[in-house]
């Protein structure tokens, strides 16, 4: 009787992964949550870097813009509308401020004591000044008085006296009286102190400065000769 040899049977095991389908899925939701993260943190910084670059390009617009243009909050008050503020603008005086103002260059004092200036020369561009509203008494105060031929004109007072340049004999309160039809100007000459001394009349400076050429007359230089027109 033949012998028979029973071998054990090997059997190979397959890993069991439990819930095949539900393990493939995690790894999947997993890859899926680190790339939505990614894409978020990618989307942050796209967001940062345009919204830094848009607020760059305002910004640089914003700064090419003339004073004028910037920002409604700072507009300049318009000559009609005073009191008000100017916002100082690249070549400005107080000088052409007054003159655009009041159209009177030389009550740019007017502007210096509204803002305690004790340097009219020294403004800088973008500084604020507060313009004031002159009077109404006042420039009548400082106008020409015209003699009337059928009256005894009145004394003038002191302000008068001084806002014409007047004085006595040859000499006014400006310095002595110029009475050629030129003049050579020296250091401390103002336009308007050399009128009064020609004229008696520091506001008749507009008559030296167009004959002579001159458009900015808060800037005359000593040596220079200046025709007075008669």
């Amino acid at each position: 009787m033949a012998k028979t040899t029973s071998k054990s049977k090997k059997t190979l095991k397959t890993p069991v992964v439990p819930n095949g389908n539900s393990y493939m899925e995690r790894i999947e939701n997993e890859l899926n949550s680190n790339q939505s993260k990614v894409s978020l943190v990618l989307g942050t910084l796209i967001v940062l870097v345009i919204g830094i670059l848009v607020f760059n390009y305002f910004s640089k617009s914003q700064s090419s813009l003339g004073p004028a243009q910037q920002t409604e909050g700072e507009q300049d008050v318009l000559p009609e509308g005073l009191p008000g503020k100017y916002t100082v603008k690249d070549g400005d005086t107080l000088f052409t401020i007054a003159d655009k103002y009041f159209q009177d260059g030389y009550k740019y004092t007017e502007i210096a004591k509204a803002n305690n200036m004790t340097n009219p020369d020294q403004i800088e561009t973008g500084q604020v000044l507060e313009i004031p509203e002159l009077e109404v008494s006042q420039a009548q105060a400082e106008a020409t008085p015209e003699a009337s031929p059928e009256t005894t004109p009145e004394p003038q007072d002191q302000t008068t006296t001084e806002a014409l340049g007047t004085g006595g004999g040859n000499e006014t309160i400006w310095g002595p009286k110029i009475d050629g039809d030129a003049y050579t100007v020296v250091k401390g000459d103002w336009l308007s102190k050399i009128a009064g001394r020609a004229y008696g009349d520091i506001y008749a400076f507009d008559k030296i400065a167009q004959a002579n050429n001159i458009s900015n007359p808060d800037l005359i230089e000593p040596g220079t000769i200046l025709t007075i027109p008669r």
